[in-house]
């Protein structure tokens, strides 16, 4: 068993995120395959067009509302709502509401 306790930590903007954007890892990949993450978008914030190689990510709206874009196709999730990315799915993240969307992200290492 292992316990995070991190939830009131203060997080990053990574690279290709943008408007003030926050990532914390609250489960990290730390030595496992998977990581959780909440992240917390005001508005304008969101991230660049980009894919992952080699790993899946599934976004979780728990409050707010955030946009993806695919190249594709163009949805807005609201809470309680979910979207899986798999390897090599382009994904552009953009909250264009007026509250700030809270996403836990569990990304998997394929």
């Amino acid at each position: 068993m292992k316990i995070w306790k991190d939830g009131d930590k203060h997080g990053i903007t990574p690279p290709d995120h943008f408007g003030g954007l926050n990532v914390l890892d609250i489960v990290p990949f730390a030595g496992s395959n998977f990581c959780i993450q909440v992240s917390k978008a005001p508005k304008g914030g969101g991230g660049e067009l980009h894919h992952h190689e080699d790993v899946s990510q599934v976004f979780y709206i728990a409050s707010g509302a955030l946009t993806f874009d695919t190249g594709k196709q163009r949805f807005t999730l609201t809470r309680g709502q979910a979207v899986l990315f798999e390897p090599l799915d382009p994904h552009y993240t953009i909250n264009e509401q007026d509250e700030e969307c809270v996403s836990i992200v569990i990304t998997v290492k394929q």
